[in-house]
């Protein structure tokens, strides 16, 4: 007798598959390395992209079912082809390697090697210009907080934990690289420049002037 969790994604997967619309369905996120067919296995959510020929470019349902949350993203044909001719981090980040589900006419292959090329290609890079107006809109932020007196603390702090989200996020345009969740954008600095993230981690410490400028420095004035 199978658990209670495969019975119970088992149930939606079919819901979804005998609607006519569904072209195709794809275990994303960290759910996907998951066999739900253990006796064992403990899950707290479960995310779906679901391909459909009709209807919006995106529809995001998130319903619980017996403290399970299943987190569906619905795509219509022309979502999939502008998300990925945008290069939409998100899409791009989850179909360059999904779990197949279900796929009614065969799409998968090339929309998961279109999404590889891309993900791989990064983003779009920035002209001249617009990096140039990019690095003195953020100089002008660490500028505002050059005379600390100006803000009780509670502010100074919040602005300078924004300026730093706003330079890091900096960090990686200019570099042409994928900006990532708020969540992970300190581990992923971490991991590819020790001497940036303990730069960043200095700010945090000290909410000072001349450390956001050192930070702004090292990333913009080589």
């Amino acid at each position: 007798m199978k658990n209670i969790i495969y019975n119970i994604y088992n149930e939606e997967i079919k819901k979804i598959i005998n609607d006519e619309n569904t072209k195709a369905i794809y275990l994303v996120g960290s759910s996907k390395d998951i066999d739900f067919k253990l006796d064992n296995v403990s899950i707290n959510d479960i995310d779906l992209f679901v391909f459909i020929k009709n209807g919006e470019e995106q529809t995001r349902i998130v319903k619980k079912i017996n403290n399970i949350e299943f987190d569906i993203n619905y795509f219509s044909e022309y979502g999939v082809k502008n998300f990925i001719n945008k290069k939409e981090y998100f899409f791009l980040k989850e179909m360059k390697n999904p779990k197949v589900v279900y796929d009614r006419l065969g799409i998968s292959k090339d929309i998961i090697r279109l999404s590889r090329e891309k993900f791989k290609e990064g983003p779009d890079k920035l002209s001249k210009e617009d990096i140039n107006l990019l690095k003195s809109n953020l100089y002008a932020k660490v500028e505002d907080l050059k005379v600390k007196e100006k803000f009780d603390g509670f502010e100074y702090e919040f602005l300078t934990n924004l300026y730093l989200k706003d330079i890091i996020v900096g960090y990686f345009i200019i570099n042409n690289k994928w900006i990532p969740k708020d969540k992970k954008l300190f581990k992923i600095l971490k991991d590819e420049n020790i001497e940036l993230f303990k730069l960043c981690k200095k700010v945090t410490e000290t909410y000072e002037y001349k450390d956001l400028v050192d930070l702004y420095q090292y990333i913009f004035i080589q």
